[in-house]
């Protein structure tokens, strides 16, 4: 399968912010951005043709999607829903496109710890992923996934990971020893590009990556300090405190407080969590060399100094 013609829908995202520049690069493809009539979106070159397209009517997606060889959707979590995704896929279908490429960028969907999330939240990722199957299965359109857990550097950088780098301040959760799987927002933009690149080895199925060696909150914190030059105030968190009032609130319905809770529990309980998918890791396919966490550490830092 050759890829030339690539439509990028929700291309002002962060993923979308960051692969952009990176197809464009490779000096192979020719990108459109697909906006809604409201965008405000903003193309880095002005070799992105950028359209704006109706998302909720079928026709008109897919006239904008005629002569394009694959579908990017950079669409955020949240966002996903199953009709709108549909129409997305249908009106992919009806114009020839090849290769629909679904936005997940997140961990095993098709996991326990995954499927507990509520859909208002994180969006419909395991309902899509199933009619694209079914498209697949059916011959009308080939489609990938890419998952590397958590964007390392927005959630050490934005708090989620429990380091509050500005007041040096760490939520330890349990044991602070549960190795997850994480990857860089910048690593997870070149598998993008590189699995366009070589569609064939990655058709008709999720791709795994993970861009952090030995991640566990006790090294990023030895990674914090030993970057900063400065100690950090720690407090020991109760894991199962959090999943027990996260499950709670989600049978109250309190889905926002409940996913936060969830999220955590999944990323940091050694005895509850689903982080750890390095079984499942195709980095060298799609072109992932993980670095440690001291160099990932580094790296988020420094990008936040250059802003």
């Amino acid at each position: 399968m050759n890829l030339k013609n690539i439509a990028v829908v929700g291309p002002g995202g962060n993923v979308g912010s960051a692969v952009i520049p990176l197809l464009l690069e490779a000096s192979r493809f020719n990108v459109t951005a697909v906006t809604r009539p409201t965008s405000k979106y903003s193309p880095p070159s002005e070799a992105v043709h950028v359209v704006t397209a109706d998302l909720e009517e079928a026709s008109s997606l897919a006239k904008t999607l005629y002569s394009q060889d694959a579908v990017l959707c950079c669409v955020p979590g949240g966002a996903t829903k199953f009709d709108s995704q549909k129409m997305l896929i249908d009106a992919a279908v009806a114009a020839g496109v090849k290769l629909y490429f679904a936005s997940e960028y997140s961990g095993d969907i098709l996991a326990p710890h995954y499927k507990i999330f509520p859909t208002q939240v994180v969006g419909d990722k395991i309902k899509i992923r199933k009619y694209l199957e079914e498209k697949a299965n059916d011959g009308d359109i080939a489609y990938t996934a890419l998952n590397g857990g958590p964007f390392f550097d927005m959630w050490l950088l934005g708090g989620h990971a429990g380091f509050d780098i500005a007041g040096r301040k760490a939520k330890i959760y349990g044991s602070g020893n549960n190795l997850a799987c994480w990857t860089p927002l910048p690593s997870i933009a070149r598998a993008v590009v590189n699995m366009l690149s070589n569609p064939d080895a990655i058709l008709n199925r999720a791709i795994f990556v993970s861009g952090v060696r030995e991640l566990t909150q006790n090294n990023t914190l030895a990674a914090l300090e030993a970057e900063i030059g400065d100690k950090f105030e720690v407090e020991h968190v109760d894991v199962k405190r959090i999943r027990r009032e996260a499950h709670e609130a989600l049978a109250r319905g309190e889905y926002r407080q409940a996913s936060r809770g969830l999220a955590i529990n999944a990323q940091f309980n050694e005895d509850d969590s689903g982080a750890n998918f390095w079984g499942k890791v195709e980095n060298e396919l799609v072109g992932v060399e993980p670095v440690s966490v001291q160099e990932a550490v580094r790296m988020a830092m420094d990008c936040q100094r250059k802003k």
